[in-house]
C-alpha cells in the first residue's frame, strides 16, 4: 500500500507540473497568435486545465475502469465548486459576476450535469449517448468563441519578445502534455491497486484522490487569479471546466468504451453534484457576489462530502 501511495504522490506531482506548463504555454501561444484575452481564459485555459481529467479518464476507460473514468470527471466538478471556488472566495475580495453572463454559463453547466445523470440513469453510458455528449462539448466551445468575438471584436497583439518565445512555449506545451499523460497512467494504475487494497469501489478513489489530483491546475489557476486581483476569471474558468468535465471528459471516456457505474458511486456522487450545482447557482443568481462567508460555506460543504466518501463505504461494507 505504501508503494501505491508514493506512486500516487509522484503522479500528482507530474499532473501539477504538467498542468502548470500547459496553462502557461497556452496563454503565451494564444497571445502570440493574436487571440483575444477572454478567448484565452474562457476556452484555451479551460481546455488546458481540464487536460488532466481528460487524459486520466480516457486512460481509465481504455483499461476498462469506468469507476475512475466517470468518478474522476464528476468528482473534479464537485471539487471545482466546493474546494476551489470556496478557497478563492475565502482568500480574495468579493467576486462580482455579471448576472446575465453567469446565468448563460451556469445553464450550460446545469444542462451538462442533468444530461450525464439522465444518460447514465441505468448505470451505463452507451457509446452513442457518449457521442452526443462530445457533440455538445464542441457546441459549447463554438458558442463560447462566437459569443466572445461578438462582444470584444479585438485581438491582443503579441509583442516581439513573446513571438521570440513561441518556440520555447511550444516546447513547454509538449513537455506539459507528456507529464500529464505519464501522470495519468501512473495515477490510474496506482488508484486501481489502492482501491483493491482498501476494498472500496474504484469509483470512490476516482471521486476523491484522483479527482482532487486532476483538479490541481484549476486550483493553482484560481489562487493565481486571486493573487492578481482577478478572481472572477477563475470563477469563469471553473464553470467552463465543469462543462468540459461533463460533456468532453465523460463523452470521450464513454466513446472509447461503454461506462458502467456501481450503485454506491452513482447514488453518492450524483446527489452531491446536484447539491453543489444548486448552491453555486443560488449564490450567483441572487446577488452575483461571492464573498468570504460563501467561501467558508462551500469549503464546509466540501468537507462534509469528503467525510462521506470515507464513512459511506464503511457503512455499506458493514451492512
Amino acid at each position: 500500500m505504501l508503494l501505491s501511495i508514493l506512486v500516487i504522490i509522484l503522479a500528482l506531482a507530474f499532473l501539477a507540473k504538467g498542468g502548470d506548463l500547459f496553462v502557461d504555454s497556452s496563454l503565451t501561444i494564444g497571445r502570440v497568435l493574436r487571440v483575444p484575452r477572454f478567448v484565452i481564459g474562457g476556452t484555451l485555459v479551460s481546455l488546458a486545465t481540464t487536460m488532466p481529467e481528460l487524459v486520466v479518464s480516457a486512460v481509465a476507460s481504455s483499461v476498462n475502469d469506468p469507476g475512475i473514468a466517470i468518478g474522476n470527471a464528476v468528482g473534479s466538478s464537485i471539487c471545482n465548486v466546493g474546494l476551489i471556488v470556496g478557497a478563492v472566495a475565502l482568500v480574495s475580495p468579493p467576486i462580482q459576476v455579471v448576472r446575465s453572463d453567469f446565468i448563460e454559463r451556469i445553464a450550460w453547466m446545469g444542462s451538462a450535469g442533468a444530461l450525464v445523470v439522465i444518460f447514465t440513469w441505468n448505470r451505463t453510458l452507451s457509446q452513442p449517448l457518449a457521442a452526443v455528449l462530445l457533440g455538445l462539448a464542441l457546441a459549447y466551445l463554438v458558442w463560447d468563441c462566437l459569443g466572445i468575438w461578438r462582444q470584444k471584436g479585438m485581438a491582443i497583439d503579441g509583442n516581439l519578445e513573446e513571438r521570440d518565445g513561441l518556440v520555447s512555449s511550444l516546447g513547454q506545451f509538449g513537455l506539459g502534455l507528456l507529464l500529464i499523460v505519464g501522470g495519468g497512467w501512473l495515477l490510474v494504475d496506482s488508484g486501481q491497486l489502492l482501491a483493491e487494497l482498501l476494498g472500496v469501489p474504484s469509483g470512490i478513489i476516482g471521486l476523491s484522490v484522483v479527482a482532487i489530483g486532476t483538479s490541481l491546475p484549476e486550483f493553482v489557476t484560481g489562487l493565481s487569479a486571486a493573487r492578481r486581483g482577478v478572481p472572477d476569471l477563475s470563477l469563469g474558468n471553473i464553470i467552463g471546466a465543469n462543462v468540459l468535465n461533463l460533456f468532453l471528459v465523460v463523452g470521450l471516456s464513454g466513446s472509447i468504451s461503454p461506462l458502467t457505474l456501481d450503485p454506491l458511486t452513482q447514488a453518492y456522487s450524483y446527489g452531491w453534484l446536484g447539491i453543489f450545482f444548486v448552491v453555486l447557482t443560488g449564490m450567483g443568481f441572487r446577488r452575483g457576489c461571492f464573498d468570504r462567508r460563501k467561501g467558508v460555506f462551500l469549503l464546509g460543504l466540501y468537507a462534509c462530502y469528503v467525510t462521506g466518501l470515507v464513512v459511506v463505504p464503511m457503512v455499506a461494507r458493514a451492512l
